[in-house]
């Protein structure tokens, strides 16, 4: 039996269900995640795009060009109540982010991966055992990039 997870926004006007497990669950501390969100990250689950089905209100959507490689994040959201559920990258067009936040059970989904922690804000906290990168998990050119991982916690910042 597939593992379902769902969730929606604020108001319930759109919700989905995403089927099987997200091939990772991240947490990125870019400065465009800081404003999209108006916090200091944002969590989502990466998910096959056939992987998630919506319903309900059709979402609106917001497109921003991305600093790092010049590709479209696609930010898609209720256009209600303005919750944030899902992002599409024109850089990876077969997945889907769906905001961690946004699962009925956002518990159900552990973080394995924090990025852009070069850029995160004072005061944040990255937990021991999780891969941490101070810009992407890949290079603009796709290339892999090198994780560091802690045995204790650790702010992001040396000037916390």
């Amino acid at each position: 039996m597939s593992i379902q997870r769902t969730g929606g926004c604020v108001c319930g006007s759109v919700r989905f269900v995403a089927h099987g497990e997200p091939a990772r669950t991240l947490q990125c501390h870019c400065r465009f995640c800081q404003r999209m969100t108006g916090s200091t990250s944002y969590a989502q689950s990466t998910y096959p795009m056939e992987a998630v089905r919506f319903s309900g209100e059709p979402m609106s959507r917001y497109s921003h060009s991305s600093e790092t490689s010049s590709k479209q994040v696609h930010v898609h959201f209720c256009p209600r109540c303005g919750t944030t559920l899902s992002l599409t990258f024109e850089r990876w067009p077969e997945f889907r982010a769906i905001s961690r936040g946004a699962f009925d059970d956002p518990n159900s989904v552990s973080i394995s991966t924090h990025i852009w922690t070069s850029s995160a804000q004072t005061g944040v906290m990255l937990p021991p055992g999780t891969d941490c990168f101070q810009l992407a998990r890949a290079a603009p050119d796709g290339s892999p990039q090198t994780p560091e991982c802690f045995d204790t916690p650790r702010f992001a910042r040396s000037d916390a």
